[in-house]
């Protein structure tokens, strides 16, 4: 699927707009968060949905580091360290 498809422009495009200020006017705002990733891993996958998988490790892969590097800044927040 590419941006300038009409499968893009009058259906995905559309539904996930609509879901998305949908949750969130109900105040679902993690539901929201999690139904426009979801939305992306199928636009992704649209085209080869092989390729879903290696954009599910890549996410995981960076979720993991980004919470050791929050780890380590808080461990060395709490010593008294200088600047990073």
């Amino acid at each position: 699927m590419l941006f300038s498809s009409a499968v893009f422009i009058f259906a995905f495009l559309p539904i996930m707009l609509f879901g998305f200020y949908l949750l969130k006017h109900f105040k679902k705002f993690i539901l929201a968060k999690v139904f426009l990733v979801l939305g992306s891993f199928f636009f992704y996958g649209y085209f080869e949905f092989k390729l879903v998988f290696l954009l599910l490790a890549s996410v995981l892969v960076n979720y993991f580091l980004a919470l050791k590097l929050l780890s380590n800044m808080n461990l060395r927040g709490s010593q008294g360290g200088g600047a990073c």
